[in-house]
């Protein structure tokens, strides 16, 4: 039965999370609380890089809001042009994901060598993130792969600055049995470094490494230690790191089958979801697999699939037309607004979500007389965005056709 008082919640889908829930966990495992991100726009206009940087890494991540890929772009332009590496590599890595006119290779080849030169001056001085962030790129950007200087790299983070990323990240590389650099002793040294380092950060209350560290024991082979991954990911969750929710959420998973687990994983999920849209389809998915003797609002289902729709994933936008015939005027108002946000501001959506927010506001156009022109504008630009992405739909593509038969006139 559906709870007609939870409309009124549906407003915080788009102001943010609950007060003091929204927070950005940072590389090293420290978390940016709700009142800094909230004042970081601000800071960042007034010349602040270092807020920039995190108002950048919001917005990319759908911390507490939707995803507005440029107005992150934007903020991570500010966060390189003020001295931050890793505003210079979050703009590349933007600039070089997009897949329609607005992807600018010249561009991310441009900042990536600027994080490169930024990150080597940082390593040199000491920082364990610099040598991180530096390693990553030649381990994994095809544009300036150094696989031997990486590991370098990574056994200065990781032993002589105790940086656990680092450790985890060079146990990874030099472990696979295909790997260029492969070398089991030096591997073996990297995955003994990796407790004590995450373990000295997390009782330092850099929370996201208590949730890296348990995630990291989870997936070790042999024996579990349940006790410590839990209390782990208890940490990490209630002092703010939404994989920390999502953590201790799986481990319920694992081994509680009863409702009463049920709700034990709703409440987690429902934190992480709160941090962070991306955990938001996790959440559905569970609400959909209810046990018989839980009653879920069918809203609250609704809220949570139009927060993972904005937080890229796409299936969570087509189920939003699943409870289509039942939804309020007010319903489907988000579920237009919701997939003209998904069009317009994600970084990589598909030309079919943009042919149906199109078709969403020509349906509305036909019912609502009042606000036709308007809509049919709307729909217009909403078909041009259409033509400039890739059709997903192998089988019977019919995005770019329907746009084409509009703009035409037909």
């Amino acid at each position: 039965m559906r709870i007609l008082t939870w409309l009124a919640a549906i407003v915080l889908a788009w102001c943010g999370a609950p007060q003091g829930l929204a927070q950005v966990t940072m590389p090293d495992g420290s978390v940016i609380a709700k009142d800094r991100i909230d004042s970081a726009a601000a800071a960042c206009k007034a010349g602040k890089a270092d807020a920039c940087l995190v108002r950048g890494l919001a917005l990319e991540r759908g911390i507490g809001e939707p995803i507005e890929i440029n107005l992150a772009a934007a903020a991570f332009r500010s966060a390189c042009e003020g001295g931050m590496g890793m505003g210079c590599e979050k703009e590349a890595d933007i600039a070089a994901r997009r897949h329609d006119k607005r992807q600018d290779l010249r561009l991310a080849a441009e900042r990536w060598g600027k994080a490169r030169t930024t990150f080597t001056t940082g390593c040199e001085a000491g920082n364990p993130l610099a040598c991180h962030r530096l390693a990553d790129m030649l381990a994994n950007n095809s544009a300036m792969i150094d696989k031997p200087r990486a590991v370098t790299l990574l056994a200065k983070a990781c032993f002589d600055l105790r940086f656990g990323p680092s450790c985890i990240a060079g146990s990874a590389l030099t472990g696979l049995s295909t790997s260029a650099v492969r070398d089991p002793a030096l591997a073996t040294r990297f995955e003994a470094a990796v407790d004590p380092a995450l373990t000295s950060a997390c009782d330092e209350d850099r929370v996201g490494a208590c949730a890296m560290l348990g995630e990291w024991l989870l997936g070790r082979l042999g024996p579990k230690d349940t006790a410590r991954i839990a209390m782990l990911a208890e940490k990490a969750c209630s002092g703010g790191a939404a994989h920390g929710c999502a953590l201790a959420a799986d481990l319920v998973r694992r081994t509680d089958s009863s409702a009463e687990g049920w709700d034990r994983r709703y409440a987690y999920l429902d934190r992480a979801c709160a941090i962070q849209f991306g955990y938001c389809s996790g959440l559905a998915d569970l609400m959909r697999a209810a046990p018989p003797i839980r009653s879920v609002d069918s809203g609250l289902i609704f809220l949570a699939d139009i927060k993972a729709c904005l937080a890229e994933a796409e299936e969570h936008c087509w189920r939003l037309y699943e409870p289509a015939a039942r939804l309020s005027a007010t319903e489907l108002a988000q579920l237009v607004e919701t997939f003209d946000q998904a069009c317009l501001n994600l970084p990589r959506p598909s030309a079919e979500i943009c042919a149906s927010a199109a078709s969403n506001h020509l349906e509305r156009a036909e019912a609502v007389p009042a606000s036709a022109a308007t809509d049919r504008a709307t729909a217009r630009r909403l078909y041009q965005r259409a033509l400039e992405l890739p059709e997903e739909a192998e089988d019977n593509p019919t995005a770019h056709s329907e746009a084409r038969a509009f703009l035409a006139g037909r």
